[in-house]
Order: C-alpha cells, then sequence, then structure tokens
C-alpha cells in the first residue's frame, strides 16, 4: 500500500499545529476560516488509499454551502470560507477532530 505523500503531511501537520492553538484561545471558527486555503491545496490523491474517502468526507463537509455570490453573481466567499460561517462552533470542533484524526493517521504512515 502506498504512503501518503510527503506535502500532505507537511500541510496537515502546519494546518493542525494552527488548529491546537486556536482550540485553545476559543477561536475556532475564525482560525477555520483563516486557513480555509489549506482545504483547497491539500488534495484527496495526496492520500494513501485508506485515508482517501477520510480527506473527502471532510472536503464535503467543509465546501458544502458552496460558494457566496453576491446579487450580479460574483463570488464574494469561497465555499470552504461560507460553509464555516454557518457551521456552530461544535460543528467546528467535530471537524477539528476529524482532521487531527486523519493527521495522526498520516504522520503515523512516516514513522
Amino acid at each position: 500500500m502506498k504512503k501518503s505523500n510527503i506535502f500532505a503531511y507537511i500541510e496537515l501537520t502546519k494546518l493542525v499545529d494552527e488548529l491546537k492553538v486556536s482550540a485553545e484561545t476559543g477561536k475556532l471558527k475564525q482560525r477555520l476560516k483563516s486557513q480555509s486555503a489549506y482545504f483547497n491545496i491539500i488534495e484527496p490523491r495526496y492520500f494513501s488509499e485508506g485515508l482517501v474517502s477520510e480527506w473527502e468526507n471532510i472536503l464535503s463537509v467543509i465546501k458544502q454551502k458552496g460558494a457566496k455570490t453576491n446579487e450580479e453573481g460574483k463570488v464574494v466567499s469561497n465555499a470552504v470560507s461560507n460553509t464555516i460561517d454557518h457551521l456552530s462552533d461544535k460543528e467546528c470542533q467535530i471537524l477539528v477532530d476529524k482532521i487531527q484524526t486523519v493527521y495522526a493517521q498520516v504522520k503515523q504512515e512516516f514513522q
């Protein structure tokens, strides 16, 4: 079985480190939004076969609301930011827990 790509491991490490700080300060939703680019650059193809579906599930949750557009049809908020705006604090924590679980599994592949 192929391991996850080192890129996924490095980028998930950065993401998880940022989210740990936020969980401790109570600003998880705000930090998720500020780290939203990670959900666009870490693609499922970077993961081992066993983790592809787990990352795809995270992406489907984090992008479920789609992009927010104004009355002229121009995008004013991407799908990730728009979805995070609609998540409760508890939903944000559940999402972060899932991200941390995937990260732990990727980390284990590299040890």
